[in-house]
C-alpha cells in the first residue's frame, strides 16, 4: 500500500487525474442528488395522484353500486307497500335480484303476524349463487323461499332500521341460520322500513351484497405489484383485508405495528373520522404510503396500502443504473484525464529526466524546442536557453580550471625548483664556509703566534708562516673571486 501512494505521489499525470475526477465527481454528485430528489418528488407527486384517483375512481364505483342499491330497495319499500301479498312479496323479490346483478339477496321481511294465515314470521328472501364474476350473470342462479322461522326481529338488518325510523347501512355480518336459506359469505345490507298509508311501520326491505364481491371491486385497486387494499367497518374492523384471518376478527388498532403504533394510530382515528389524506408508515416491517377516504353513506373507510420500495421502484432501478453509468464514466474520465495529463506533462518529465541528467554533470544533451505557446512551452524554451547557458558556463569554468590547474602546476615545478636552489644554495655556503675557515684557521693561527713571539722566533719560521699565511691568503681570494663568479639562480 505504502509503494502505491508513493508511486502516486511520484506521478503528476496520476495525481491531476485524480484531482479532475474528485472535482468532477462532486459536481456530478450534486448534480445528481439534485436531480433525483426532484425526480423522487415528482414520482411521489405523480405515486400520490394515481393512487388517489385510482381510489376515488374506486370510492365511486363502489358508491355508484350503493346508490343503485339504495335506489332500487326505496323504490320497493314504496311498490311493496301496494301489493301486500305473500306470493307478491316472493316474486318482488326474485325480481330484483335477477335485475340487479351487483345484489346477492334481497328480503321482505313483515313485522309479526302481518300475515295471520302465516303465523308469527313472514320474510320473503332470494339469494344469488354466482357462478362467474358479477358481470357475467349468464352462469348465476337465483333460489327464493319463504324463510323459516327465526327471530330476524332482533337481526341488525332488520331492527336498525326499526329503531331509526329511516333508511340505513348497516355494518357487516353474518347473515347464516340454521334452517334457512343463508349466504355463506359475510354479507352488509341496505335496509329501508316499509310503512302503510297510514305511515305505520309494516316491514323492512333490505338489499343485501356479499363483502366478497365488494372486495372484487378492489381486485382492480392495485397500482402497484405489492399494493393491497383494506375497508374498515365503524369500529375500525377489517371489512377486507389481504389477510383473510383477521376479518372481522382484528381491527385496525389492536394489528398495529409496535414501530408504527402511533402512526397507526393516527391512521385509524383519521379514516374512522371520515378523512381522506395519504400517510407515510411501517407496515409489516417496510415503510408504505397509504392513501386513504371515507365511504360518506356507510361509515366505511376505504384504503390502499402502497410498499414505498413500489412506488419507487422505477425510481431505484434508475438510481442503480445512474450510479452503474456514474461508475463507468467516471472510470473513463479517469482514463481519458490520465492520457490527456500524461500527454499534456510529457514535457515536464523530459524536462524532470533532463535536470536529473545535469544534476549528474551532463549538460551536453540537446533538447528539442517547443512549439507550445503555454506555460509548458514557455518553460521548455526557457529551460534549453537556462541549459545552453549553463553549458555555456561550465565549459567556460572548466577552461579556467584547466588554466589554473596548469599555473598551479607550473607554480608547484617553481616551487620545486626554488627549494632545490635553497638546498644547494645552503649546502655550497656550508661547502665554502669549510673551504674558508681552514685558511682563515692557519691565518688565525699564525697571526697570534707571530704577535706573541716574533722577536723569539727565528727568521725561517717567519718565513716559513708568512709564506703559509700569503697561500692561505691566495686561497681565500681565489675562493671569493670563485664565488663572485659562480651564477646563481632562485
Amino acid at each position: 500500500m505504502k509503494q502505491i501512494i508513493l508511486y502516486i505521489r511520484q506521478r503528476l499525470s496520476i495525481r491531476l487525474g485524480m484531482l479532475i475526477v474528485v472535482v468532477v465527481t462532486l459536481f456530478f454528485i450534486m448534480l445528481l442528488n439534485f436531480l433525483f430528489y426532484h425526480c423522487k418528488l415528482y414520482i411521489q407527486h405523480a405515486a400520490i395522484d394515481h393512487a388517489t384517483q385510482l381510489l376515488d375512481n374506486t370510492a365511486e364505483r363502489i358508491n355508484g353500486i350503493m346508490n343503485e342499491t339504495e335506489l332500487v330497495t326505496n323504490y320497493m319499500a314504496v311498490t311493496t307497500t301496494r301489493h301486500l301479498h305473500p306470493d307478491s312479496l316472493l316474486a318482488f323479490t326474485r325480481r330484483t335480484v335477477a335485475e340487479n346483478y351487483f345484489l346477492t339477496g334481497f328480503a321482505i321481511s313483515m313485522e309479526p303476524y302481518f300475515f295471520p294465515s302465516m303465523g308469527r314470521y313472514f320474510s320473503a328472501y332470494s339469494l344469488r349463487h354466482r357462478g362467474l364474476p358479477a358481470s357475467n350473470t349468464t352462469l348465476d342462479s337465483i333460489t327464493t323461499v319463504r324463510e323459516g322461522p327465526f327471530e330476524y326481529f332482533d337481526a341488525l338488518w332488520y331492527k336498525t332500521p326499526h329503531t331509526l325510523g329511516t333508511p340505513c347501512w348497516v355494518d357487516a355480518y353474518d347473515g347464516y341460520n340454521e334452517g334457512t336459506l343463508s349466504s355463506p359469505d359475510i354479507l352488509t345490507s341496505y335496509c329501508c322500513p316499509m310503512r302503510d298509508a297510514d305511515g305505520r311501520y309494516v316491514g323492512s326491505v333490505t338489499a343485501s351484497l356479499t363483502l366478497k364481491w365488494l372486495s372484487g371491486a378492489f381486485a382492480s385497486l392495485k397500482p402497484y405489484p405489492n399494493s393491497s387494499a383494506i375497508m374498515l367497518g365503524r369500529d375500525g374492523t377489517y371489512l377486507v383485508h389481504p389477510d383473510t384471518t383477521k376479518l372481522f376478527r382484528q381491527n385496525i388498532f389492536s394489528d398495529a405495528d409496535p414501530k408504527a403504533q402511533r402512526d397507526i394510530n393516527i391512521l385509524g382515528r383519521s379514516m374512522l373520522g371520515g378523512r381522506s389524506g395519504m400517510m407515510r408508515t411501517v407496515v409489516d416491517g417496510q415503510y408504505a404510503y397509504i392513501f386513504y377516504r371515507p365511504l360518506e353513506r356507510t361509515g366505511w373507510s376505504l384504503a390502499i396500502v402502497c410498499p414505498e420500495s413500489d412506488v419507487f421502484a422505477r425510481y431505484n432501478r434508475l438510481l442503480v443504473m445512474a450510479w452503474i453509468i456514474v461508475a463507468v464514466g467516471l472510470m473513463l474520465l479517469m482514463f481519458f484525464c490520465y492520457q490527456t495529463v500524461c500527454h499534456a506533462v510529457q514535457p515536464l518529465r523530459q524536462l524532470d529526466e533532463r535536470a536529473k541528467r545535469i544534476a549528474d554533470g551532463l549538460f551536453d544533451e540537446p533538447l528539442a524546442p517547443s512549439t507550445r505557446c503555454d506555460s509548458i512551452g514557455r518553460l521548455t524554451n526557457s529551460f534549453i536557453r537556462m541549459q545552453q547557458s549553463l553549458a555555456a558556463s561550465v565549459t567556460a569554468v572548466r577552461r579556467c580550471n584547466d588554466d589554473l590547474q596548469q599555473q598551479n602546476d607550473n607554480l608547484a615545478r617553481a616551487y620545486q625548483l626554488k627549494l632545490e636552489t635553497n638546498r644547494r644554495r645552503s649546502a655550497f655556503v656550508q661547502d665554502m664556509y669549510h673551504e674558508i675557515r681552514t685558511p682563515l684557521n692557519v691565518i688565525s693561527g699564525f697571526t697570534q703566534v707571530l704577535s706573541a713571539g716574533l722577536h723569539e722566533l727565528p727568521d725561517d719560521d717567519v718565513a716559513d708562516f708568512t709564506a703559509r699565511m700569503k697561500q692561505s691568503a691566495a686561497d681565500i681570494k681565489k675562493l671569493v673571486h670563485g664565488i663572485a663568479n659562480t651564477p646563481f639562480q632562485s
